[in-house]
């Protein structure tokens, strides 16, 4: 009988990697290169996260060891006397400081009053001249009339129109310091085709608290009667 070979032909040949395509050998060469690369830096990253958790774990025992020492508590000294004695006041200081007290309590604020009234001027009023006086430390005797138009602040100027004075007149109002704002005069003039207004305000200066006037003394009369016998 003649034998017959069953298998292939090509199953006899041994199979080498130059049979292999490039690209599947390409693509699992870096393949492997991502899985090494990967690799070591999983390992990095571990030993890095140990190592600082063993720091982490030192700390804290060591803030465990020094939370247990008991430190001494600092005890402020009690102070049994001052360090510089009080001086004492005597009877000259004292006088002094009430002479103080006293020219305190009558002063008055003429910048604030100043500022104040800038600040309530409208644009349309020029102010030509401006006469104050301190309001009276003492108050006035029982006897003594009021004078029935202030004289404390003074102010002349001009302006174009009435409604303008009486802006000015609202305003001047307004100041805390002022009091008994009165208009003494309001003139209009027309000179040129051009009307101008001169006017004149008087007002009071608001001062410290005056002392009240001391009562006239009286003598006391006697209101008994006798009997006769």
């Amino acid at each position: 009988m003649r034998a017959v070979n069953l298998l292939p032909k090509d199953s006899g040949q041994s199979k080498s990697i130059r049979n292999e395509d490039p690209a599947v050998v390409a693509g699992s060469a870096v393949g492997l290169v991502v899985i090494i690369a990967l690799s070591l830096g999983f390992f990095v990253a571990h030993s890095s996260a140990s190592s600082a958790q063993s720091k982490l774990n030192a700390a804290r025992i060591e803030l465990g060891k020094l939370s247990l020492v008991k430190r001494p508590k600092y005890k402020v000294p009690k102070q049994t006397r001052p360090i510089i004695a009080i001086p004492a006041v005597t009877g000259e200081e004292s006088a002094r400081l009430q002479a103080v007290s006293g020219a305190l309590s009558t002063r008055i604020a003429w910048d604030r009053i100043f500022r104040e009234f800038a600040l309530v001027v409208p644009n349309d009023v020029s102010i030509t001249s401006m006469q104050v006086t301190a309001p009276p430390t003492t108050a006035a005797a029982p006897g003594d009339t009021p004078a029935s138009t202030p004289t404390g602040f003074i102010l002349m100027g001009t302006t174009y129109s009435h409604d303008s004075v009486a802006r000015l007149l609202e305003r001047l109002m307004l100041v805390p310091d002022l009091s008994d704002v009165t208009l003494t005069s309001s003139t209009a003039s027309t000179a040129g085709g051009v009307t101008t207004v001169q006017f004149s305000v008087a007002a009071n200066v608001k001062g410290a608290p005056v002392a009240p006037a001391p009562l006239p003394e009286t003598t006391p009369t006697d209101t008994t009667t006798t009997s006769s016998g």
